[in-house]
């Protein structure tokens, strides 16, 4: 335990952990790169700069009609850009794969590039709406989301698909 100035050395995964290696906890680490929001929600839109979520939080979502069957959700998330890293072109991978097989379900690619007016030292968010109706599940079971940056992975976001048919 750290009491007042004193240099607290710890951490919220254990040394042998392999989430130690993917992970970064420091804000101010060289990504320039934080994944503020992630979230499976009912609706997602961006209006005039702001992100919009309806019922966010989803964790299961049943299919009454047997699969495959269409992922009935919206992404909803959020990119912070460090000031250092505005002006550059970010490239960014999203992918749906169930965990227990590896079997790919969908990967969507994107790009953005921050092009504001800024004062000195601001960063940049860079909010993200995806409608998944287009993406069918194969199956049910649990499902991975994957968000990587620039090469690196910046977050993981689980659900699972059910089948409520009976």
């Amino acid at each position: 335990m750290c009491h007042g100035m004193q240099k607290c050395l710890w951490s919220l995964f254990p040394l042998a952990s392999k989430y130690r290696e993917v992970m970064n906890l420091d804000p101010m680490a060289e990504t320039g790169i934080d994944l503020t929001t992630l979230l499976l929600c009912d609706y997602a839109n961006i209006r005039e700069g702001m992100i919009n979520i309806v019922s966010g939080g989803i964790t299961r979502i049943g299919s009454s009609v047997g699969f495959p069957t269409a992922i009935d959700a919206h992404l909803a998330m959020s990119v912070y850009v460090h000031p250092h890293r505005v002006a550059e072109t970010h490239t960014g991978r999203i992918v749906l794969r169930f965990p227990d097989t590896v079997e790919e379900i969908a990967r969507i690619e994107f790009q953005f590039h921050g092009d504001a007016d800024l004062h000195p030292g601001e960063g940049l968010n860079f909010h993200f709406a995806l409608p998944l109706q287009g993406i069918a599940a194969p199956h049910a079971g649990q499902i991975d989301v994957s968000v990587t940056v620039n090469e690196s992975p910046i977050g993981l976001l689980s659900f699972w698909m059910v089948d409520a048919s009976e």
